[in-house]
């Protein structure tokens, strides 16, 4: 019970208005958070258990700098993937963006987590998504995913029997019906690399990518962030960090993301700026 209680208390320093996250709390555990919905920027989710949800009900903003790079980049008729979709903020933000006649595509690997992705599409109602219940990675079969009450970091556990087995597919399987992704979103907690690996057809396909990007994450499957751009250079893309969703570095095999953080790939550099009218930082 002690150990609980710190827990609880180290994680509301951490937070933003720690007075919401306790009433957040007490509706969890009252059971009352069913009747309760968090309004965001144009779609709204249900209080659950994720520790996404319990962050935007103390601070609707968090976040923002992801959605606001979907806002510039989508266009009505689009075509959005989600690979890492967690509850689905970026999914219902994405089909906001590419309207009825777009489609989205959020994929998610957790069982429990995609149960409130589900559970969040239904309570908007939107048409335009497809979901789909699966790891992603550079070959098909089982593997297994951690389990922490910290949903919003589970991830892939090499040589593990613990956590929780899911099926992994290529990307390429799963997105052979799709002919053409404007945006493609990653965020694997660090399984980028084999999530591109399975992807050849898919990067084909793509004219944007939009992945998180961190060195300590990349570390634990045994590769750094030159690995990643090297992967995506053979496709032919063109890599850049994002910087206030303004302006674009661009990045050569040697940078290294030594703090999470975003990063823009693609094989259209004039779009970034003629499209989507970021600015290039010129070295």
């Amino acid at each position: 019970m002690l150990r609980h209680i710190k827990t609880i208390l180290s994680i509301l320093k951490e937070r933003d208005n720690p007075l919401k996250i306790i009433w957040a709390y007490i509706l969890l555990r009252t059971g009352l958070n069913k009747y309760v919905h968090i309004k965001q920027h144009g779609y709204k989710i249900h209080l659950s258990q994720s520790n996404l949800a319990i962050t935007l009900f103390g601070n609707k903003d968090y976040g923002q700098e992801d959605e606001g790079f979907l806002r510039k980049t989508l266009k009505p008729g689009n075509t959005y993937v989600d690979v890492g979709a967690n509850i689905g903020t970026l999914v219902l933000s994405g089909a906001i963006s590419v309207g009825t006649e777009g489609h989205v595509i959020g994929i998610e690997a957790h069982p429990k987590t995609f149960g409130v992705l589900k559970s969040n599409i239904k309570l908007n109602g939107f048409k335009s998504i497809e979901l789909i219940n699966s790891a992603v990675g550079n070959e098909k079969g089982k593997l297994h995913f951690s389990d922490a009450k910290s949903d919003d970091s589970n991830k892939v556990l090499l040589d593990s029997n613990q956590g929780v087995e899911v099926d992994v597919n290529l990307l390429d399987e799963l997105l052979k019906d799709t002919n053409y992704i404007d945006v493609l979103k990653i965020d694997v907690e660090g399984f980028e690399k084999q999530v591109f690996e399975g992807a050849t057809a898919v990067l084909n396909k793509t004219k944007l990518i939009y992945f998180e990007s961190f060195e300590n994450n990349y570390a634990t499957y045994n590769y750094n962030t030159g690995d990643i751009i090297n992967l995506l250079a053979s496709s032919g893309f063109h890599i850049f960090k994002v910087i206030n969703n303004t302006h674009l570095q661009p990045l050569d095999n040697n940078y290294r993301s030594l703090k999470c953080e975003n990063l823009v790939a693609t094989k259209e550099p004039t779009c970034l700026e003629d499209e989507y009218h970021f600015e290039i930082i010129k070295s």
